[in-house]
């Protein structure tokens, strides 16, 4: 707190001490006492105020400064009234106390929310779960009974499954450091299993999947890189060009990491839309032309790519390619996180 605030807040002690002096000089001159008298006890007054006045604002001051730097050294800066010292003063007492009901009220309201989240979240978790059974039943009455419209059911079918996996997946977004499970997987069997969720649909849009080199091994979490992965297939099977359609996924290796590279020969993406396709909500324009994307596939796999030490980059080019790389640690680092 600067002296000069200090004084514009106590500008009213200042103006009575002022008025203190002048009706003081005027008493002792009416009892005829002396100038050089006056003078020594004017003196001495200003004195004894000044340095009272000094005082109490070093003491104001380091009182802020002690505050200040324990809200700097405070991750959950809310609970500064949890640790800061219990004032002496009556009126600083009085805020001290305003502000521990004030706290104690966000406090318990913070609760009530962290509970309705868990129970939302509870409640997706459940209805997930639920929505996958009808939905693998439909499934497999399209498989039994084979016709162009229960093809096409299939496929719209598939569509509200990754849906209902996304909401899955955002719905435990922030309890992954708990959910993941690091461990030496073979990224082959990986891609292979996203392959055959996808298979189908892949077969009615007569799109192509080149595979080089993907018998590799890595440390990540082989769940989370599935659903990571699919996103990306997905999106290349959503925006494929009409005629030739083809994805090539390639894996390249370097001292620290093993990068998975997927390239489809699809519409492409703006060269102004690249930077912001990780954007939770963003669509871009093939999305609005779509009117089928959420913009949130590719918010997930960023966010979850960052949980468990991955990392993700895109690079396009519009009604040529869309190439997204996934950077996977070789070692075991993640684990210590």
């Amino acid at each position: 707190m600067k002296f000069t605030k200090y004084i514009k807040d106590k500008i009213y002690y200042i103006l009575t001490f002022s008025i203190y002096i002048i009706l003081i000089s005027i008493y002792l001159k009416a009892m005829e006492t002396e100038i050089p008298a006056i003078i020594i006890v004017i003196a001495i007054s200003t004195i004894f105020f000044c340095a009272g006045f000094i005082i109490s604002y070093l003491k104001s001051n380091k009182y802020l400064k002690d505050i200040d730097k324990m809200m700097d050294n405070l991750t959950e800066k809310y609970l500064i009234t949890e640790i800061m010292p219990k004032p002496s003063r009556a009126e600083r007492l009085a805020y001290y106390r305003i502000l521990k009901k004030a706290n104690k009220s966000m406090l318990e309201n913070i609760s009530i929310i962290k509970q309705q989240q868990k129970d939302y979240k509870e409640y997706i978790e459940s209805w997930v779960h639920e929505i996958k059974i009808p939905i693998t039943s439909v499934k497999l009455l399209c498989e039994n009974n084979k016709s162009d419209i229960t093809t096409k059911i299939d496929e719209e079918i598939e569509e509200i499954n990754n849906f209902v996996e996304q909401a899955l997946f955002y719905a435990r977004m922030d309890q992954v450091s708990n959910d993941f499970m690091i461990k030496n997987i073979n990224l082959n069997n990986v891609i292979k299993n996203v392959l055959a969720r996808n298979k189908k649909i892949m077969i009615q849009n007569n799109m192509k999947v080149e595979l080089n080199n993907v018998n590799t091994n890595c440390y990540t979490d082989e769940k989370w890189l599935e659903f990571i992965i699919n996103q990306i297939i997905q999106n290349a099977i959503k925006y494929r060009k009409e005629k030739n359609a083809n994805i090539i996924i390639t894996i390249s290796e370097n001292k620290e990491n093993v990068i998975l590279n997927i390239k489809d020969n699809g519409i492409g993406i703006k060269t102004s839309e690249i930077d912001r396709i990780f954007d939770k909500g963003f669509t871009g324009t093939n999305g609005r032309n779509q009117k089928k994307s959420t913009g949130i596939g590719l918010y997930l796999c960023k966010r979850l790519c960052q949980e468990i030490g991955m990392e993700i980059e895109a690079n396009s080019k519009e009604n040529e390619f869309t190439e997204i790389k996934i950077i996977i640690p070789r070692n075991k680092k993640i684990d210590e996180k």
